[in-house]
């Protein structure tokens, strides 16, 4: 029978306050029921990670429960916000002996194993992240309760660090859940929103907060019941028997070879550690999951991983002091379009109030069909949420009363100066003076643009990459007259959003179209010279690229292409200049994906590089791809030379560190630049200014002046400085 709980016993007494205890440790406290709550942090602490200290915590904690142990065990965070997010990053970044990383890996697993080993029920009550080390923690209890906070996800993301769960969730999660689920869990370092991860049998029961720590305590007393973990018939076959473990691994490998192309080395071997330990036992696999974790903690895929992820933090951080403004924001999007559409779809599952306008009635349909569609792809939002979202958006082709009351605005419109002019000069007459008014152009002045409104300052560019829904980067472009207050307000919307952040010049191309284009031009000339389409298309993606270049046009779409290409060449000149071949397709009808044909073709899912666009084009292949360096050589170059200048000439931010740790961020996020190198200036960093200068002269030589090494390049390598320094 289950038992109740009354309204009396649904609150929550506060974590333990840092007038009594230390930050930084976790703390136990023994209530008269005999249950004992494991706090892992006061509640003035708003991060939980599981520095030594507090591993050194847990363990004196634990010493005391095994030598009194109690009738039940909770193991809690501070707050509804915050459980764990795991092993300590800072920590994690500065170690280079695999030893050490080894043996921090055998501590964190002896620690977890005291819990394991307790006499009585070990429950964890989750809310806010539960993450890494952190759900490492909660598979070593005997249940695992979450709340429905929005903040509360549990799952394993080591594999995006470069490393496997090294405290034991390599080997207590096949157990737990079986294999099958557990690779797709581990492989992907993919993170469970609470219903999920009660779907995937990783989490037994979701409760609210106020219920949390009661219904955990009567759970460790066995007064409440929740649901039993159970592997199905099959998945067990697939888990605990050698020839279904053969299975998975065979099928696991070769998808995730599919995916990491070879460039990661964590996620095979958190399969190993997987197999190895259901195939050995807990023990040995244990002591494998150590050994590799301190193998691939002191890789350059995993440092390079590890850096981004500090880069990212510092992304959030740019709008940080102005998040409270945006409490209860109400929106314009203008242009209902595949980008507007985006936009506004985004804006109202951050729970913003929206208008969504058009000129006409069809665009609207199609843009609410986007978004439909886009909600449609998102599992874990149930027909209830996506009505909700739905209801936050005001799709209307007229002025809307809300006008007056919008906080924000921003267009998507077609890529005309004058009519984004007029259409923000109109609008913003109909807003708030204070408001912020953004366009999402993705190469026009954003001070040209500001022209046409009173108050300049509130004007800024807010770059969204195509498809909004997916692409995780966000330029804010500062005008001529852009206020700092408008850059923090534009920041933390594009955080809010799940965005990553950074600030650029009002530079044509601004900084990610800027870098792309000498790089898609090279496509073109590498064509023009006789390699094929798939031979480019093949060795850029053997360097690392999500997709060739040649494929990336298409999907971009070659009329936008075209666009941006005529913008950067009235900015920086003939440089720019491409040999042409976009234009005789455009001529031809041919716009890429879209219309269903560029340079590939495609048809019902299938493409393959245009015989039609070889004749259109009179393309013949001519070179083999010998020497395979050659291609990459001439791709790679043309992009570093350009963000060179883009670093020296403050593109980015001041010129040394700052700005190329934005220059990596935006081109690992805007432009799909391989994570595993941690940015294009850290690959440069990784070959030296030296390098780089005897390649850009051997292909000035080959192939014309557009490979002149730019004056930062000679300049550092005379130097001897690397790329992430100012020059003299």
């Amino acid at each position: 029978m289950h038992t109740e709980i009354t309204s009396d016993s649904t609150s929550i007494p506060p974590s333990p306050s840092t007038q009594d205890h230390t930050s930084g440790r976790a703390q136990l406290e023994r209530r008269d029921s005999g249950v004992a709550i494991l706090w892992l942090g006061p509640s003035n602490e708003k991060t939980i990670s599981l520095t030594r200290e507090r591993m050194s915590s847990l363990r004196e904690a634990l010493e005391d429960l095994k030598n009194n142990p109690p009738r039940g065990l909770v193991i809690t965070g501070p707050s509804k916000s915050m459980y764990t997010v795991g092993a300590d990053i800072h920590a994690i970044r500065e170690i280079s002996d695999p030893v050490v990383a080894e043996e921090l890996a055998k501590e964190g697993q002896d620690v977890f194993g005291m819990i394991e080993s307790l006499p009585c029920i070990t429950v964890a009550a989750i809310s806010g992240p539960c993450v890494g080390g952190g759900c490492e923690l909660s598979l070593a209890c005997r249940y695992r309760i979450i709340t429905d906070e929005p903040q509360s996800i549990i799952g394993l993301p080591e594999t995006k660090l470069g490393i496997l769960p090294g405290f034991g969730g390599s080997q207590r999660l096949p157990r737990l859940i079986g294999l099958p689920r557990a690779l797709d869990i581990i492989l992907s370092g993919k993170t469970l929103r609470p219903k999920q991860a009660l779907k995937a049998g990783l989490v037994n029961k979701i409760v609210s907060y106020d219920q949390l720590i009661q219904f955990a305590e009567q759970v460790s007393l066995k007064r409440q019941k929740v649901r039993e973990t159970k592997i199905s018939f099959i998945d067990r076959l697939l888990t605990f028997t050698g020839i279904g473990r053969s299975l998975v691994q065979s099928k696991a490998g070769a998808k995730t070879l599919k995916q990491t192309k070879g460039h990661y080395p964590a996620p095979p071997a958190a399969l190993q550690a997987c197999i190895y330990g259901l195939e050995k036992g807990m023990k040995e696999g244990l002591a494998h999951e150590a050994s590799e974790l301190g193998r691939l903690l002191v890789t350059p895929e995993s440092k390079a991983l590890v850096r981004l992820f500090f880069l990212t933090e510092a992304s959030k951080n740019i709008g940080k002091d102005a998040r409270s403004q945006l409490d209860h924001l109400q929106a314009v999007v203008v242009g209902a379009g595949i980008m507007g559409a985006g936009i506004a779809g985004i804006l109202a599952k951050n729970k913003s109030q929206v208008i969504l306008k058009d000129t006409s009635e069809e665009g609207i349909e199609r843009g609410v069909t986007h978004i439909k569609s886009s909600l449609a792809k998102i599992r874990y939002l149930s027909e209830t949420d996506r009505s909700f979202i739905l209801n936050r958006i005001e799709a209307t082709t007229r002025d809307s009363s809300n006008l007056g009351n919008a906080h924000f605005a921003i267009e998507a419109i077609f890529e005309d100066l004058q009519l984004k002019k007029k259409v923000l000069g109109d609008l913003a007459q109909k807003l708030p003076e204070d408001a912020i008014i953004a366009t999402n152009t993705s190469s026009l002045s954003v001070s040209k643009i500001a022209e046409a409104i009173a108050r300049p300052d509130r004007v800024i560019g807010m770059h969204f990459f195509n498809p909004v829904e997916k692409m995780p980067l966000v330029e804010i472009v500062r005008g001529n007259a852009t206020s700092d207050k408008s850059v923090a307000i534009v920041a933390a919307l594009a955080t809010k959003l799940g965005k990553f952040p950074i600030v650029v010049e009002d530079v044509p191309g601004f900084l990610v179209n800027r870098i792309l284009t000498p790089y898609l031009n090279e496509a073109g000339f590498l064509l023009h010279d006789g390699y094929s389409i798939e031979d480019i298309d093949r060795e850029a993606s053997r360097f690392g690229m999500p997709m060739g270049p040649i494929r990336l046009l298409d999907e971009v779409g070659l009329d936008v292409a075209s666009h941006v290409s005529d913008v950067m060449i009235a900015g920086y000149g003939d440089r720019m200049k491409g040999p042409g071949l976009v234009t005789a397709l455009l001529e031809a009808g041919r716009k890429g994906k879209k219309s269903g044909g560029g340079f590939y073709d495609y048809d019902n899912d299938q493409e393959a590089p245009s015989g039609e666009a070889k004749k259109l084009l009179g393309l013949e292949k001519k070179r083999e791809v010998g020497d395979k360096n050659l291609v990459v050589n001439r791709l790679m170059l043309s992009l570093m030379n350009e963000a060179v200048l883009c670093l020296d000439e403050g593109v980015a931010g001041a010129p040394g560190k700052e700005a190329a740790d934005q220059i990596d961020l935006g081109t690992v996020m805007g432009m799909g630049f391989p994570p595993f190198y941690g940015g294009l200036l850290a690959y440069a960093d990784s070959l030296g200014a030296k390098e780089i200068l005897s390649r850009t002269q051997h292909l000035e030589k080959e192939c014309g002046p557009r490979f002149t090494p730019v004056k930062g390049i000679v300049a550092r390598a005379e130097q001897d400085k690397s790329f992430y320094e100012p020059i003299c």
